[in-house]
């Protein structure tokens, strides 16, 4: 197991445990007709992933996470480091909110915010935004990055990558 350089987080850990079983999606990234907009989405579920707008001094993201029942909002948080052990830079993803968003943006200003009947259907689409997120990567280019733990995401303290999820790097 790799862990983070201690200047970021101390004591967060690379998942060791593939949550690619039971519940998997496999993202891709999607252009639209027009190919101005993309988006990272699961054809099998149609569930996508959309990139709404970036800004403030800590380089705060809002994205939208889309699916049959509706949409969930949430803001996250990049940092970018040099892993101790191979020495490979990476950035990793922390979710700030889920579930809400500010709207003062115009490409925010629909925005609802989901509330959750339970911690588990919270964690269930955490998760899928996670693993969405890896496939996003920089900038719809996850599946495309320098190398496999390139992207990150930091869930509740667990560092996650791309083969977490099952997935290798340009795997579609």
């Amino acid at each position: 197991m790799m862990s983070l350089a201690p200047t970021l987080w101390p004591g967060v850990q690379i998942a060791g445990t593939s949550l690619a079983g039971g519940d998997s999606h496999m993202f891709e990234v999607e252009a639209t007709k027009d190919g101005h907009e993309h988006r990272v989405i699961d054809r099998a579920t149609d569930v996508y992933l959309k990139w709404l707008v970036a800004g403030g001094p800590y380089f705060t993201e809002v994205f939208k996470l889309v699916h049959s029942e509706g949409s969930i909002p949430f803001t996250t948080v990049r940092a970018e480091g040099v892993d101790p052990e191979s020495g490979l830079p990476y950035f990793v993803f922390r979710f700030l909110t889920f579930g809400s968003a500010p709207k003062a943006h115009r490409n925010t200003q629909d925005l609802v915010n989901r509330t959750f009947d339970n911690e588990t259907e919270k964690r269930h689409w955490m998760n899928v935004a996670a693993e969405a997120l890896l496939v996003f990567g920089w900038a719809y280019n996850g599946l495309k990055a320098p190398h496999p733990s390139y992207t990150r995401v930091d869930l509740d303290g667990k560092i996650y990558i791309l083969k977490d999820f099952g997935y290798t790097l340009n795997s579609k």
